[in-house]
């Protein structure tokens, strides 16, 4: 009987184990997804800056529409408060020169 235990903790060791070893692979394979997604925005907004630089762009106005339309997804008062520094970051960074 108590051999019987120890070889049901045994098993049940075993396939804890495999469960882990899935999980590991599924964090990282949502990782390779997110450094996909992370990429494609990096390469985004590289291009945005460039196009806003050499135009006359109302930020203020851009930071307005990204309040009134991330109030009610936030449920925060003036919605999304890292939009707006984006914001103002990308129009810091200089453009690349030809």
């Amino acid at each position: 009987m108590f051999f019987d235990q120890i070889k049901d903790i045994d098993g049940s060791i075993k396939d804890l184990r495999d469960h882990l070893k899935n999980i590991g692979v599924a964090v990282d394979d949502h990782f390779d997804q997110l450094d996909d997604i992370a990429a494609h925005i990096i390469a985004l907004e590289a291009l945005v800056i460039q196009v806003v630089k050499k135009m006359d762009v109302d930020t203020e106005a851009a930071k307005a529409w990204i309040r009134e339309n991330t109030e009610e997804s936030t449920g925060k008062e003036g919605g999304s408060e890292k939009a707006p520094m984006v914001i103002d970051q990308m129009m810091q960074t200089p453009p690349v020169s030809q």
